[in-house]
Parts: C-alpha cells; structure tokens; sequence
C-alpha cells in the first residue's frame, strides 16, 4: 500500500468533491455502491421507509457467519439495506467482537457509534492509499473478500468498505430495478451527518475527495440520500424511526 504522503498529495490535488456518486470520472478508482443502517431484529423500521414511498426487495438476506441478516430497497445505481443482529444466522467462532460492535451500532443513541456503512465498489485495480484488512464470512464467493476500510479498532466510525466485484451493483443502467411510488431512480448524492467533537477518518477523507460521500456536523449520527439530483425539489425526514433524510 502507498504511504499516507499519497493520501495527503491526493487530497491536496483533488480537494473536497461535490458529493455526486452517479457518474465518477474515469481515473476514480472507486464507486458508490450501497449504504446500510443497522436496525432492530427483523427491521420494523422499514414501515418508515415504506410509507415514504420506496418499495423493499422480497428477499431476507442472510449473512451466515457473521451473525446478521438485512432487507434492500434497490436503485438503479445502488441500494439502501437494512441490517441487524439476527439469533437464527449462525455466527463463525471468533467473530464475537464483530457482533459486538453490530450491537453497538443498533444501539448508536446510546453507545455513540455509527449506525452508517457506505459500500464502494472497484472500477480499477490499483491499489489504494489506505491500510485496510479483509474479511471472508461464509456466505461470500470462495477465494473473495471485502475490505474494510474502517480500523480495526475504531468502535466510533462509520463502516466504509468495498465489495468484491461479483457483489457490486452493476453500473449497467439496464438492471432492472423496482418502480418506487416516490418516483426515485438513481441516488446521486450521499451526506454523513456527524456528531460533535468526531474527526472523519482518512477512509472518509478519501471517500470524500473521490466523490463518494460528504460530511457535516451536526447534533448526531445521519445519512441524507438525495435522488436524481433533487429534481423534485422534496424530502422526507425519517426520524426518530431511521436517522435519515431522503432527498429528491
């Protein structure tokens, strides 16, 4: 991996981006692919996103090994999945401080860490100028891995991480995707409030000088989506079902 004066002369070249994820340029190694929140035991916090207007996929994914299932509600250029702690999911010996850490972000009110993941996915294979580590729970592909981006030992931030390329969502604007009564297509824009006295790691840094994400400060933990650059000129604030606001 480069050294850290990589990521330094990265930033001090490319500056903070506007937030626009749907269309990177050419030479960014990375892309938005999804966000998740971490909810309670079988989601009930989706009827918040339901009556927003946003139709939830079928299917229960269950992430075996990790201890977790989720539901998604699928974009034309990523998707919005909710995860929790699921007692049914088998959990991989070892991985007990992982589900801690799962708890803590259910309980963000409280434990003060982040309830937010932002998923990337590659457009290239160089290498990155951060350390990151990899996980490979047993509902993956053999011989694939995600990569964490977070440090191992940050209990505060977001999880930002890139899937591997069978997982990503294709940038293929053919894939079929649910017609969601708010009129929603493609997010074009993903914002991370952040709580008082947090300094955004060197992942969201990065994340922040390709585009991918921007942050703010604010009272507490929140994730603001916009949709078709806000053509609407609309929002819905999910709160205090969700920490998040849906713009459009």
């Amino acid at each position: 991996m480069p050294k850290a004066s990589l990521f330094s002369l990265l930033l001090a070249v490319t500056g903070t981006a506007s937030g626009c994820v749907s269309t990177p340029a050419p030479q960014t190694p990375l892309r938005f692919d999804h966000a998740w929140l971490v909810v309670t035991p079988g989601a009930p916090e989706r009827a918040a996103l339901e009556r927003a207007g946003l139709q939830v996929s079928d299917a229960i994914n269950r992430h075996d090994g990790q201890g977790t299932s989720s539901i998604t509600f699928e974009f034309e250029n990523g998707y919005l999945e909710l995860i929790w702690p699921d007692a049914s999911v088998a959990l991989a010996p070892g991985s007990e401080r992982a589900m801690e850490k799962v708890r803590e972000r259910m309980a963000w009110r409280s434990s003060g860490r982040s309830p937010i993941g932002v998923a990337a996915a590659r457009t290239t294979q160089e290498a990155l100028p951060l350390q990151g580590w990899t996980i490979s729970p047993a509902w993956l592909r053999p011989g694939t891995a995600i990569e964490i981006l977070t440090p191992r030992d940050d209990r505060v931030s977001p999880s930002l991480f890139v899937v591997p390329g069978y997982l990503a969502v294709s940038a293929d604007a053919s894939r079929a995707v649910p017609r969601h009564p708010l009129g929603v297509r493609k997010v074009t824009s993903v914002r991370v409030t952040t709580p008082p006295g947090y300094v955004p790691i060197d992942a969201m840094r990065y994340y922040t000088s390709l585009g991918l994400v921007q942050t703010q400060p604010g009272p507490e933990w929140m994730l603001e989506l916009t949709f078709d650059g806000g053509k609407q000129g609309a929002e819905r604030d999910l709160r205090p079902e969700l920490p998040l606001v849906l713009r459009y």
